[in-house]
């Protein structure tokens, strides 16, 4: 139930307030993803990908954008089982958590969400632009929306949704 109500809010502000922010036509933080990132561990992958679709689904119904974050957003959530096993030590006893500050620590957990994010921006931005010719804008709006969307998600784990 936690899950659902932290998905309804996180939609709501991202599609109300997030995505409404342009400042200089780079900065549009995606914090929405901030609902997958914090699902357990141990969720079916597919039930993931579902997931991960039909909240990139809705938000490409209202961001306009034919399919680019579904697919941005099923592609992280597909890299997200690999990543944890990466970052979350292997002496670490847990076997089902929702990764968090709390549990996994601020330096696993940055490493964690950061990687995640800056995927998710990448991609969506290179499909923003779908050309190479581009790639320092890319880049730019990447570096700059990650950022501050890894600043809101670590600013919310204290007090979580």
């Amino acid at each position: 139930m936690k899950h659902l109500i932290r998905f309804v809010i996180l939609m709501l502000l991202q599609v109300l307030i997030f995505d409404n922010i342009r400042f200089l036509g780079y900065v549009n933080p995606l914090f929405y993803i901030w609902f997958i990132l914090g699902l357990p561990s141990n969720i079916n992958r597919s039930a993931l990908l579902i997931i991960a679709f039909l909240t990139g689904s809705i938000l490409d119904i209202f961001s306009n954008t034919p399919g680019m974050y579904a697919f941005a957003t099923v592609f992280v959530a597909y890299m997200r089982a690999p990543v944890l096993k990466v970052v979350v030590p292997r002496d670490n006893t847990l076997a089902f958590y929702e990764p968090s500050v709390k549990i996994l620590g601020l330096p696993v957990y940055v490493k964690y969400a950061a990687f995640l994010i800056v995927l998710l921006h990448l991609l969506l931005f290179s499909l923003e632009a779908f050309t190479f010719v581009h790639y320092e804008m890319v880049l730019i709006k990447t570096v700059i929306n990650a950022s501050l969307t890894l600043l809101f998600v670590l600013s919310v784990q204290k007090s979580k949704i």
